[in-house]
């Protein structure tokens, strides 16, 4: 794997410059002497001086790494990042993948809860892959829990008198400096990582190895990497279902011993369900510990939006209580548990037609119903919906609207037999439906191997060949990487061979699928990278 991380210098004020090489990192794991090449410089959010001049105490303890990326998919030549952590000033640059293309940068940045937006050739833009949320001020920016998730550690007896960490959680395009502890005789990372499975390197003293401590396993591309399994931090996940404005949680933790911490107040977020819980919307806030207890709580509007304060306690006590980590949703004064505010999310994909959707009242219901499951549960926990049809983007959109909000609001779109991925352009729990973009990374990926105007000539054959039996659906001017014809039935399989023939002839690598039912059917020649199921 070509990595910008091959050779280190320091510039003025101490930030880390990597240089870029094609050099990749040994396939056994072991030594890998690094070489200067091309300079293509990244820095890191806090600087190695930054870090070194930090007590190991306050570093361990207030400081966590986080990476902010804007994947290549989304587009952009410049791309920066602004927030609540720099007091929305000075956007900070993001570096270039040479890998993947995806922007990214990683900063140290103390616990806690933040909002910001990328900014993306001189437009300020949310992406759609991180949680979204609507400002005290009415503006939707993305918003993050900073959390130490895991702490990567080198031993000193492994030798090193430097060493950084790369992976896939940086596009493998930044090293992260690790802090040396004297005392504990270690190197160590404590990062924010989003849980599941890793791919990590080390760079000691210049040379590419791996710890002995962890499993060694090959990656996709042969190279060998340490996979290193993150978990979700525990932590106190409230979601509240209100009409008010804004929210707030003013709360305090206790441990098991008894030992209570001061009280304070947290800053709801809006979650990213579309759902309408007692006539309002979700807030929601998490609260990362490091030690077992229990979470006391109320709420308050923060006399905020013009509506006096308001304060929600339940009745009788002065405060809800959590007694150990986890998810609780808090409706209509009932505190619940959320069992699913603790999994990770997922992705579910669904057809429309027969699926989703049917054209009976009964069906309506059914529709409705999932939409207020999904919405309610899985929304909130940040998971997906897809929804794999063959219909257009246009006629998805028709279909929300005539359905009056009982069919549950897709996060994407795969259209056109796969040819087509559309990405909601809206922040979701304001969204309509009506506005989606183009993933232009898949669109390209469809090129390798096509070309429409062979594929038409090859088209045009197939139906002079086979006349009144083979006509034209669409060659092309809809979705540039599909033609598509009607067929009947009985010489479907010649028509066929005839097309794989000519595609084969004219050098264009095609997928050749068929659907409907009766005496005509479709044939739809697509790409050979496209497909539904390839899509996803």
């Amino acid at each position: 794997r070509p990595l910008q991380t091959a050779y280190i210098s320091r510039q003025v004020g101490g930030s880390l410059v990597c240089h870029s090489t094609s050099q990749s990192p040994p396939l056994d794991g072991g030594y890998g002497q690094a070489e200067e090449g091309s300079e293509s410089r990244t820095t890191v959010g806090a600087s190695v001086d930054e870090l070194e001049s930090q007590s190991d105490e306050e570093t361990a303890g207030n400081r966590v790494m986080t990476t902010f990326r804007w994947p290549a998919a989304l587009g952009g030549e410049e791309v920066g990042v602004i927030g609540s952590f720099s007091n929305w000033e000075n956007a900070m640059p993001l570096g270039k993948s040479t890998e993947t293309g995806d922007f990214v940068r990683t900063m140290a940045l103390s616990p806690g809860t933040y909002q910001y937006k990328y900014l993306v050739d001189g437009n300020w833009m949310c992406s759609p892959c991180d949680v979204n949320t609507k400002s005290t001020l009415g503006e939707f920016n993305n918003h993050r829990l900073v959390s130490p998730s895991h702490t990567f550690v080198w031993e000193k007896s492994w030798g090193g008198e430097e060493v950084f960490i790369t992976g896939d959680f940086v596009a493998w395009t930044e090293l992260v400096p690790m802090k040396y502890s004297a005392s504990e005789g270690r190197f160590t990372a404590t990062m924010s990582l989003p849980p599941g499975m890793h791919s990590v390197q080390y760079l000691v003293d210049g040379h590419w190895m791996l710890s002995p401590n962890d499993p060694i396993v090959a990656d996709e591309a042969g190279h060998n990497c340490n996979k290193v399994q993150v978990k979700k931090p525990e932590a106190f996940h409230i979601f509240y279902a209100t009409g008010w404005k804004h929210a707030s949680l003013l709360m305090r933790l206790t441990d098991d011993n008894g030992v209570e911490q001061g009280w304070e107040e947290l800053p709801m977020h809006t979650a990213e369900s579309r759902s309408s819980p007692a006539g309002g919307i979700w807030y929601t806030v998490t609260i990362p510990v490091t030690k077992s207890g229990k979470l006391e709580f109320c709420i308050s509007n923060g006399e905020k939006g013009g509506e006096g304060l308001k304060k929600d306690t339940p009745y009788g006590v002065e405060y809800y209580t959590c007694p150990a980590p986890g998810g609780y949703k808090l409706v209509s004064g009932r505190l619940i548990p959320f069992k699913r505010a603790l999994d990770p999310p997922m992705m579910l994909v669904s057809d429309l037609d027969g699926t989703m959707v049917g054209d009976t009242p009964e069906f309506d219901y059914y529709t409705d119903s999932f939409r207020v499951y999904w919405e309610d549960n899985s929304a909130l926990a940040n998971s997906i919906l897809v929804y794999n049809t063959g219909r257009s983007v246009g006629a998805v959109v028709g279909l929300l609207e005539q359905k009056g909000g009982k069919l549950a609001m897709p996060d994407v779109l795969i259209t056109a037999v796969g040819t087509k991925v559309w990405l909601l352009d809206e922040v979701r729990s304001n969204a309509t439906g009506t506005k989606w973009r183009e993933d232009e990374m898949w669109a390209h990926r469809l090129d390798e191997g096509w070309d429409l105007e062979k594929a038409r000539s090859v088209g045009e054959s197939a139906v002079g060949n086979f006349r009144d039996r083979c006509y034209w659906l669409d060659k092309g001017t809809e979705h540039p990487h599909r033609v598509a014809f009607s067929v009947e039935t009985n010489v479907m399989g010649d028509v066929i061979a005839y097309l794989r023939q000519g595609f084969e002839a004219a050098g264009v690598q095609v997928r050749v699928i068929t659907s409907g039912n009766g005496e005509w059917r479709y044939v739809d020649c697509v790409s050979i990278r496209a497909g539904k199921l390839e899509a996803m």
